[in-house]
């Protein structure tokens, strides 16, 4: 492109239309573009810092600015600040807007002037056909009247938005949706009134937005910081201390509530701990009571008693016998000594009768063994009762019983003399008998010693 050229031939009813639709389209939409507000606030963060860190300590620090404080107490109120990060958040943004109320309106008024200048250069470098003053204040003016209309929609939008529960988000996504808005609408104008190209028109909006930028820190910085002070001071007396004073309060509450529940609990834990206590005592007692009971003279006889009653004799009487020793002084000692006569009588009686029952079973063994042996010498034995008497006998005892064999072997013994008869055939024979490790473990037939 050349100087003093038109380079986008668009005539005046088609670039009139354009700039109407887009226009219309902003209206339609309802949207507010608040891009001087963003922007002062972003670049007046600083000096608000500087006006807090300046401020007399208002929650209780004595000695110290609140910037300090909050800086020593990070850790201690960053649970008060996330909790509250929302609330703060939407109470702040009004004193922010209103701080920089007057700052956005200086900017733009000065803007208006620095519009027509940089619009008449622009002009006169890329659009030699319209660089007249005339169409300079026109540029400057429209561009005014846009930013007022983005900003007074942008500040509806910003309080529209701190009713919603995520304030935050919505009120990002405003400015970005109003931005690309704004840029257009300031991109369609310089193209309506210039006729240069899209990139030129661009390029000159960002120029725009540079020295604006740069003429509204100069601006902002004095005027702002005048009332940062104030404002921040403001903000936490009235905001952020009564939200602290609270927030203490109802941390003492629950503080004095737990440490009531705790001193419940240890009164609890300590009548309980007593409770066991006396209980381990009263049982250690009671341990004792029952052992000296167990030990006295009625536990003691009563138990021999109970052995007596259970034919424990011999236990019995060995007890009674040591009852008047162990228990000197007892009235039990007759009854004891008389229990001791007549267990020591039962016990005798037991002993007579039991040498009778011996005796009797010896006279019974040996009737039955002269009987089995009369049988035998006849021959008129069975063999099972044979067996009966052998088995489980040595060879002493067969020996005894039988005589000696007629034969021997290392695990049998022989008698040829007929003693066994076969009730089945009426044949008598003679007997063998088998030993396992010296015991009798089988009686049968001697076929050697049958009947001839």
């Amino acid at each position: 492109m050349t100087r003093g050229s038109v380079p986008c031939p668009v005539s005046n009813r088609r670039a009139k239309d354009l700039f109407a639709r887009v226009v219309a389209a902003f209206r339609l939409a309802g949207l507010g573009a608040g891009v001087l507000i963003l922007w002062l606030a972003a670049t007046n963060l600083p000096l608000m810092a500087d006006g807090t860190n300046a401020l007399p300590a208002q929650s209780g620090a004595a000695g110290e600015d609140f910037g300090q404080y909050l800086a020593d107490h990070q850790a201690d109120l960053a649970p008060f600040f996330t909790k509250n990060a929302g609330d703060l958040f939407k109470l702040g943004v009004p004193l922010l807007m209103g701080m920089t109320g007057w700052a956005i309106l200086f900017t733009m008024l000065v803007g208006w002037g620095i519009d027509v200048l940089m619009s008449r250069g622009f002009a006169f470098f890329f659009a030699p056909a319209f660089a007249d003053w005339k169409r300079a204040v026109i540029y400057a003016t429209g561009r005014l009247f846009l930013s007022f209309v983005y900003t007074c929609l942008m500040g509806l939008a910003i309080v529209f938005s701190l009713k919603l529960t995520h304030a935050g988000i919505v009120m990002t996504l405003v400015v970005i949706l109003l931005l690309v808005v704004a840029l257009a609408a300031q991109i369609v104008w310089i193209l309506y009134l210039y006729r240069t190209a899209f990139s030129v028109s661009a390029l000159f909006y960002v120029a725009i937005i540079v020295v604006h930028s740069i003429v509204g820190f100069l601006i902002a910085k004095p005027l702002i910081g005048l009332r940062a002070s104030s404002v921040a001071t403001n903000f936490v007396d009235r905001v952020i201390t009564p939200k602290l004073q609270a927030e203490a309060e109802s941390t003492n509450h629950e503080r004095a509530a737990v440490e009531s529940a705790r001193n419940a609990i240890k009164a609890k834990v300590d009548d309980l701990q007593n409770q066991i206590a006396q209980a381990q005592t009263e049982e250690e007692q009671l341990r004792k009571e029952i052992e000296e009971k167990k030990n006295s003279d009625i536990c003691v006889f009563s138990q021999i008693i109970q052995a007596h009653a259970r034919g424990k004799l011999d236990s019995a009487r060995d007890q009674l016998a040591a009852f008047p020793a162990k228990f000197p002084s007892s009235s039990l000692n007759a009854l004891a000594r008389a229990q001791l006569a007549e267990v020591s009588n039962q016990i005798a009686v037991e002993e007579t009768q039991k040498k009778q029952e011996e005796a009797d079973a010896a006279r019974a063994a040996a009737q039955a063994r002269a009987d089995l042996l009369t049988r035998a010498g006849k021959g008129e034995v069975t063999l099972s009762e044979m067996r009966q008497a052998l088995l489980g006998k040595t060879r002493a005892q067969v020996s005894n019983l039988l005589g000696l064999p007629t034969e021997t072997a290392s695990d049998s013994w022989s008698y040829r003399q007929q003693m066994i008869l076969n009730p089945m055939t009426s044949e008598k024979h003679g007997l063998t008998v088998y030993f396992s490790e010296g015991i009798v473990q089988g009686v049968d037939y001697n076929q050697n010693g049958g009947s001839p």
